[in-house]
C-alpha cells in the first residue's frame, strides 16, 4: 500500500487571467491610441480636403473658361453657376446649397462673369486652409487672387501675403481670370 506521506502531489499557483494592474494598463494604452487616431484621422482629412478643393478650383476654371464666347462670358455680374451645372462643369464631389456650390467646409462657391473675364470666390475658408489655397490657387500671371477683400495679388501670392490676409476665423478667397 502506498502511503500519504510517500505520495506527494504538488500544486503550483498559476495564474490565470489579467490582473486588475494589467487591465488599466491596457486601457491605458488603449485610449491614447484612440486619441492619436483621431487627432491624426483630423490632420489627414485636413490635408485631403486642401487637395480636393483644389482640383475643384482647377476644375471650374477650365470648366468656366470653355464657357468663353467672342464677347467674353456674358454681361458684367451674370451668375455663371447654373450655366456651369447644366453643362456638367461642376465637380460631383461639391455639396450644393439652394443651388449655390459648397467647398469643403460649407462655405459658399460663387462664379460670376466680369464681361471679359470671371471671378470664383470660396467663402468661409479656415485660416489654415485659406493660407494653402491663396498660394497655390493662382495657375497663371493672367489671374488675380484677393484675400478677404484686399488689394488684387496678381500671379503667385507668397506664402508671407497669405498669412497676413488669411487672418479670420472664416475667410474669403476671390479669382479673377480671362
Amino acid at each position: 500500500m502506498y502511503k500519504l506521506s510517500s505520495i506527494k502531489t504538488q500544486f503550483s499557483r498559476k495564474q490565470r487571467g489579467f490582473g486588475a494592474l494589467e487591465v488599466m494598463i491596457g486601457l491605458m494604452i488603449g485610449t491614447l491610441v484612440l486619441i492619436g487616431a483621431v487627432v491624426w484621422y483630423q490632420k489627414l482629412s485636413n490635408s485631403s480636403n486642401n487637395g480636393d478643393e483644389l482640383e475643384n478650383l482647377s476644375s471650374l476654371i477650365t470648366s468656366v473658361r470653355h464657357l468663353k464666347t467672342s464677347s467674353g462670358y456674358g454681361a458684367n455680374g451674370t451668375n455663371l453657376v447654373p450655366i456651369l451645372n447644366n453643362a456638367g462643369g461642376i465637380p460631383d464631389n461639391m455639396g450644393f446649397n439652394a443651388g449655390v456650390p459648397l467647398n469643403a467646409w460649407g462655405g459658399n462657391v460663387t462664379i460670376v462673369s466680369t464681361g471679359l473675364g470671371f471671378t470664383v470666390t470660396y467663402a468661409g475658408l479656415p485660416a489654415e486652409n485659406c493660407i494653402f489655397l491663396a498660394t497655390k490657387g493662382a495657375s497663371s500671371s493672367t489671374m488675380t487672387t484677393r484675400i478677404n477683400g484686399g488689394a488684387a495679388i496678381t500671379g503667385e501670392v507668397t506664402a508671407a501675403a497669405a498669412n497676413t490676409g488669411c487672418n479670420a476665423a472664416t475667410n474669403t478667397l476671390a479669382w479673377t481670370a480671362r
